[in-house]
């Protein structure tokens, strides 16, 4: 892992301890937290979801007590732009919770050839094995135990 990504994830974390407390009292599960460079801009998303899923109301809700609690950290040096709201139908899976909540789903994992070149597999998520950092994926040609950290993305596919 790169010093960014190190300082990234760290900062995904604290983030993630600090929100935790609102998104429970709405009644709401926390999905992700993700600190991203996209350009110039510096954005923190915080991705909530309930059961049934969750809809704009109930993002904007929550955004005023998240922003106040991000500007009063001081473990982050700069925001540019805060992002609250849902993961989304195709879920980006990349935590061990995420892989666990989505087994018996159908996922779509990205990976590279050999020549660089991405394509995509599909199938049911079978299993998550943390130890080992793997996935098992079951299609018709049968099962694959893949590596999370060899694919590009893994995503819930409908």
């Amino acid at each position: 892992m790169t010093d960014t990504a190190e300082k990234n994830s760290r900062v995904e974390e604290r983030a993630r301890e600090a929100v935790m407390p609102v998104i429970e009292q709405n009644g709401l599960k926390l999905w992700d937290v993700c600190f991203e460079k996209e350009g110039a801009m510096w954005y923190l998303r915080i991705l909530v979801d309930k059961e049934g899923g969750i809809d704009s109301d109930e993002c904007e809700d929550i955004s005023r007590p998240i922003n106040e609690i991000i500007d009063k950290q001081d473990f982050i040096s700069k925001v540019d732009i805060l992002e609250v709201g849902s993961p989304g139908l195709t879920k980006k899976l990349r935590r061990p919770e995420h892989f666990v909540s989505c087994t018996g789903e159908r996922i779509r994992v990205t990976k590279r050839d050999e020549k660089g070149k991405e394509y995509s597999v599909y199938g049911i998520l079978a299993g998550y094995d943390e130890e080992s950092g793997t996935i098992t994926l079951e299609n018709e040609d049968g099962k694959e135990t893949i590596a999370v950290a060899d694919c590009v993305k893994i995503n819930s596919d409908l």
